[in-house]
């Protein structure tokens, strides 16, 4: 009998915790999906739809996310690296929350679709901001449109870096599993961020001697730019086909505007060895490169805001 009870006691206890699991999951989706609503509109351009956050007074800046993400990071990343002072754009890439993947979607199609929706927003020319993946289909838009872009700042950026002679092609970013199984699920996402936080931060590119310096503000916006993951996983998906191991090499000797390439050193996924590899290259750039801060630059908050500030006002000095 004790052990009949024990049994019904341990069946009971675990229904109890799945279903608690359950509603918290539920609840926490629910969340994700209720932070992004009424936040963004849809702007139909002369290339398609494309969804977008417009937000802000002043001179306007395209802002690019990056992997995952979505016109949230671009929104979050606008106000943290332009603050007050900047009309923010803030789209979403294709594949994207809910702008759609369309049957072309290479980085140059990107760019031009960014271009469609600046004729649509009436807007001649802007600053453009990238993070990361967002690299690409930014300086697309800077080759491709010249005119429509009035400096270019490129942040931790997935720009072709060749292999070093001895060695294959070079491994950047997570394993390919996280992205393809693990980020592709709603409920399985939700359970890392649940289970594992400290793998989360390493698909974020926070170096583990950093996870005491990330502040409960930049943990929680990790988390908001994976879930919902389900809504993502498609552009996810394009990104990591597109732009690992290796970022197709552009050819950025022939940007014409400012350019400003920012990395840190320790950043897991080698974009300090990028933006060194990219400025010789590029004829009328600014590198900045800091010790610490990882791909999504912990603790470098201040001075990052200052220095991309300082760089988009001299951009808008007559002569430049």
């Amino acid at each position: 009998m004790a052990r009949a009870l024990l049994k019904a006691g341990l069946g009971l206890g675990l229904a109890g915790g799945v279903a608690a699991a359950a509603s918290t999951y539920r609840s926490d989706i629910h969340a994700a999906r209720a932070r992004l609503e009424a936040r963004s509109r849809l702007v139909d351009t002369a290339r398609g739809p494309v969804e977008l956050a417009d937000d802000g007074d002043g001179p306007p800046a395209l802002v690019v996310h990056g992997a995952a993400g979505g016109f949230d990071m671009g929104r979050q990343v606008g106000k943290d690296v332009l603050g007050d002072g900047y009309r923010v754009l803030a789209p979403s890439r294709f594949g994207y929350l809910r702008s759609p993947m369309p049957a072309l979607a290479s980085h140059a199609d990107q760019a031009d679709l960014f271009a469609a929706m600046l004729d649509a927003l009436d807007l001649p020319r802007v600053a453009v901001v990238a993070v990361s993946a967002g690299a690409q289909s930014a300086t697309q838009l800077a080759l491709r449109h010249p005119d429509r872009v009035s400096a270019l700042v490129l942040i931790t950026p997935a720009l072709h870096l060749p292999p070093p002679p001895d060695r294959g092609a070079l491994t950047k970013g997570p394993p390919g599993f996280i992205f393809d199984y693990v980020l592709a699920s709603d409920v399985v996402a939700w359970l890392m961020v649940r289970l594992a936080p400290r793998a989360l931060m390493r698909v974020a590119g926070v170096p583990p001697e950093l996870d005491s310096q990330v502040t409960p503000e930049l943990r929680r916006h990790i988390v908001d730019w994976f879930l919902p993951a389900r809504d993502r996983h498609v552009g996810l998906a394009h990104d990591m086909a597109t732009t690992t191991p290796t970022a197709p090499d552009l050819p950025i000797e022939q940007l014409r505007m400012p350019v400003m390439l920012v990395a840190t050193a320790d950043d897991p996924f080698k974009t300090g060895d990028v933006v060194r590899y990219s400025a010789p290259r590029i004829p009328d750039v600014e590198l900045v490169v800091y010790d610490t801060g990882g791909h999504v630059l912990v603790g470098q908050d201040e001075r990052l805001r200052r220095a991309v500030r300082e760089f988009l006002e001299a951009s808008a000095q007559p002569g430049r």
